[in-house]
């Protein structure tokens, strides 16, 4: 830009007297042309003002005459003469009636091929984009078809016979829909702020007058309040209590962004956070809640139904010893599932055939939304013939999903049926949320235990039912209706076959626009029926679909492992449960010695190669509570691993509730390719040098401090590729199985880098900046494609700790 600057300064003076006189002359000739010019202008825009009324006029006009001399039957008659969308309440079908004769038929949807229907100034497609989900096509300026209307003999023995006609020929040059300025979202609003929300009030209070709304200090006369969770925890401030007081919405912040984001004001109870404040207000849904409401509602909540075998809770007869029926091998349970954001739904349905201790049989349904069981309907009902309950068990679960319950129970075979159920395949066994160690057992649960008194509270961590919580309860897959944590193996491969199949189609699609939007709507409404959500979303970017698909299902299936592996702890006989489940992990954990230099070598690691992490406007630092030294019995040998070339020491985030799985049988590779950190080599083992990019990772909650980094040694082989954006093939590296350094914008100063156990590098030092400031990674991570180049050493076992927090510790 100076370059630039100094040549336009270098002009001579003769050339500047000629670019001056040039200008003054273009200036002169568009000032003597300019009235003429805007004349033309001002007339033009009055007379498309002027048409735009004509025509606004007319069709009032057009409109009373209709709704005077046809029925609402006629009316009708004729959308299905002209092959538009007939199928809704006598309330609709005038305006689509009106809309199609004056202004043409309208023709299907560019999409899904389905019918538009008329709702005020915009169309939307009734069509469905798959049997998973509804279309979600919407204009306001539809394409017509060039048709001559066609009408009923009913309508042309009527007074305005003539005049439909004269409009239903496109000869006659049927006049264009002509539009005002859309309305914005906040449009006639007053919305006061409160507390310290995630942007700040000038953020938000610039944002809602450019969508049409004002911003007041004062409560008084405005639509709603918008405040922050932690006006709410402290049970109101006096902003709050006056708004609650004047029956004003209290609603928290996500309803500013979603109405922008949806470019229409959303409905405020659906964002009320105050109503619950009162005791009359108790019992919301969960998926109306504030996330940190609906977290501790999740948490505590009794699961429902924890496995194939399981009594719903609700019933009252798990305590009776009912059981599940089974009959000719078949169980008798089903759990379902539907989402379809587009007509908001998100169900479950629960059923059930009981038998009681009397051999009473009895059948349970309940049907609801996911997160919202007070509303949820369910009928226990008994019957004295197990053949006929049997039979409407059947009827009733083919009338929910399309599809024959002997066909699926035996051969698992299923086909989605439009707007219908999915079933939830359940495994036989006990989920963890339910068989894991309670609140009562941790106590007592490792005092008498065999092993060394540190592994056993370690495994008394990785054995109670608070880790598998709080992970469902952070991806959002805590309903406690849905035994999400002990899926079949079948289910879980269904869904990573939906992930694989459509990360390869959305890499392909060429479409854009409301085109795109479809492709991505459908698998939402896909992952959201096989992965029931208390909070299901539609998926925008590669971004969402790793932390929310890709790595979502990473942890359930890790959960369901682990499931597999506690197995029923809450009325166990053993002796020591905590040593049988060690015994099943087939693999050695010991403590470290704090005085050893293996010991200290870790925690210079973790030092040098740590920056705080930033959860809104807070930050954490890491302190190193202990050290465990690993062999697990499925990874190699230390001794196998330094046979290999290019070795180095390397940290690896998990989630705690991952780690039965890592134990015992090593790390998986990524479930997917996609081009963000952790996936961007796909299907690899991803570690880093960089602590801080492990504990990203290992964080678990502001009220859970706990967790854990993993340290191994990783061969990256003879040949090593490095990048520092998303490679376009990572196929070709898993098929050669190259050793692969992502570079990012950090990096660890290689002078402090040492040897360690011979010949095994570990990049120990500090997080300085690298050449590659546009990388999209900003640690560098390394991705290995065999399993068994990759060999768990270490884990460490760490507390994260508020950063800048001074407690006040004087008397009130």
């Amino acid at each position: 830009m100076k370059v630039h600057e100094t040549r336009s300064q270098a002009h001579t003076a003769s050339e500047k007297r000629k670019m001056t006189r040039k200008r003054k002359a273009e200036t002169k000739s568009q000032d003597s042309a300019s009235p003429k010019k805007a004349k033309t202008e001002e007339d033009n825009g009055q007379e498309g003002e002027e048409s735009m009324v004509d025509i606004r006029v007319e069709f009032e006009k057009f409109c009373k005459a209709i709704a005077e001399h046809l029925s609402i039957k006629q009316m009708r008659e004729i959308l299905e003469a002209n092959g538009q969308y007939s199928s809704c309440d006598d309330d609709a079908v005038v305006p689509r009636c009106q809309d199609i004769m004056f202004y043409g038929p309208l023709d299907n949807c560019p999409i899904c091929g389905g019918m538009l229907e008329c709702s005020g100034d915009r169309y939307h497609c009734v069509g469905d984009y798959s049997e998973w989900s509804s279309c979600i096509y919407s204009t306001r300026e539809p394409l017509r078809r060039e048709d001559t209307l066609r009408f009923p003999k009913s309508v042309e023995s009527t007074p305005v016979s003539d005049l439909i006609k004269k409009h239903g020929d496109p000869k006659k040059n049927r006049p264009p829909k002509k539009y005002s300025a859309p309305e914005k979202p906040f449009d006639g609003m007053m919305i006061s702020l409160a507390g310290c929300l995630t942007r700040t009030h000038q953020y938000w209070k610039s944002k809602i007058e450019k969508y049409g709304g004002k911003v007041n200090n004062s409560v008084i006369g405005v639509t709603c309040l918008v405040v922050s969770p932690a006006e709410r925890d402290r049970g109101g401030s006096s902003k709050v209590a006056e708004a609650v007081e004047r029956s004003i919405p209290v609603v928290r912040e996500a309803w500013l962004s979603d109405s922008i984001e949806k470019e229409q004001a959303q409905p405020l109870d659906a964002y009320d956070i105050a109503s619950d404040i009162a005791v009359e207000g108790r019992g919301i849904p969960l998926d109306k809640m504030d996330p940190s409401e609906e977290a501790l509602e999740t948490i505590t909540a009794e699961l429902k139904v924890f496995g194939k075998r399981g009594v719903h809770k609700d019933t009252k007869m798990q305590d009776e010893g009912a059981r599940i029926l089974e009959k000719d091998g078949l169980l008798y349970n089903c759990a379902l599932s539907v989402c379809n954001q587009k007509n908001q739904i998100n169900n479950f349905c629960i059923m059930q055939l009981i038998m009681s201790p009397e051999n009473c049989l009895h059948m349970y349904c309940k049907k609801g939304r996911i997160g919202d069981s007070i509303r949820a309907d369910d009928k226990l009902e008994e019957w004295e013939d197990v053949d006929d309950a049997i039979k409407e068990f059947a009827r009733l679960f083919q009338e929910l999903t399309g599809n024959e319950f002997e066909s699926w129970e035996r051969e698992k075979k299923i086909q989605k049926k439009h707007h219908k159920f999915f079933p939830i395949d359940v495994d036989d066994g006990v989920e963890v949320r339910h068989g894991a160690l309670g609140l009562r057992q941790l106590g007592s649960s490792a005092a008498h235990s065999k092993l060394d008194p540190m592994v056993a509270n370690f495994m008394k961590v990785l054995c109670s039912q608070e880790i598998y919580r709080y992970a469902l309860m952070e991806l959002g897959h805590d309903s406690p209706e849905v035994p999400i944590g002990m899926l079949t193996d079948l289910h879980l491969k269904r869904c990573e076959e939906t992930l694989l199949y459509f990360v390869e189609k959305v890499k392909s699609v060429k479409e854009t626009g409301q085109e795109a939007e479809g492709v991505w709507y459908d698998f939402s409404q896909r992952w959201f029926t096989l992965m029931p959500s208390i909070r299901p979303f539609t998926f925008r970017d590669y971004t969402d679909l790793a932390e929310h698909a890709a790595s979502a299902y990473e942890t359930i299936r890790d959960v369901n492992f682990a499931s597999r592996i506690i197995q029923d702890m809450s009325g166990s006989t053993l002796d020591d449960p905590l040593f049988e489940r060690y015994k099943k992990l087939g693999c050695i954990v010991s403590p470290l010695e704090k005085e050893s230099d293996d010991y200290k070598m870790i925690v210079n690691y973790v030092e040098k190669t740590y920056e705080p992490i930033s959860v809104g406007e807070m930050s954490y630092g890491v302190s190193v509570e202990n050290i465990f030294a690993v062999e697990v019995s499925s990874c190699p040998s230390l001794d196998d691993i330094k046979k290999l070339p290019n070795k180095v020491l390397l940290w690896c985030g998990t989630r705690s509730s991952n780690l039965l799985r890592h134990l015992q049988k090593g790390f998986l590779p990524s479930v997917c390719s996609l081009p963000v950190s952790g996936y961007m080599f796909g299907r690899a083992v991803v570690c880093s040098d960089a602590a801080a990019e492990a504990a990203r990772y290992g964080f678990t909650a502001i009220d859970r401090p706990e967790g854990f980094l993993v340290l191994a040694v990783a061969s990256l082989g003879e040949e090593v590729k490095e990048f520092s954006n998303p490679p376009e093939d990572t196929k070709a590296l898993e098929e050669k199985k190259i050793g692969v350094k992502g570079l990012g914008r950090k990096k660890t100063d290689e002078k402090e880098h040492f040897v360690w156990k011979d010949d095994i590098k570990v990049p120990c030092g500090r997080l300085i900046p690298s050449e590659h400031k546009d990388s999209v990674l900003e640690y560098n991570e390394y991705a290995v494609y065999d399993p068994q180049q990759v060999s768990i050493k270490y884990l460490v076992a760490v507390k994260f700790d508020k950063q800048g927090v001074v407690y006040d510790t004087s008397e009130a």
